[in-house]
């Protein structure tokens, strides 16, 4: 397991944190996100592209932080760095 892993996610999210406007403490089904907006943003901003755009996005709007939380702690401990789409 990498021991810097939590500095590295914190980093990150202060990162995107600049970029996107921190949603409401309470989440409503009536707050609606532009996702084409969020994923031009990737691409602008965070320079990401067009298909990484669309895949970050995709796994946040479905899988929400519980399940990748999950998903990037069994990474870790498995040692991925960068998965097989190769984003």
């Amino acid at each position: 397991m990498t021991q810097k892993t939590p500095d590295t996610v914190n980093l990150t999210i202060q990162e995107y944190a600049a970029v996107f406007q921190a949603p409401p403490k309470k989440y409503t089904e009536e707050r609606l996100i532009d996702w084409e907006r969020v994923e031009a943003k990737l691409q602008n901003e965070m320079e990401w592209t067009q298909e990484g755009a669309a895949h970050i996005a995709a796994l946040a709007r479905e899988y929400g932080a519980f399940v990748l939380r999950n998903a990037l702690a069994l990474a870790d401990v498995l040692g991925i760095e960068d998965g097989s789409l190769g984003l």
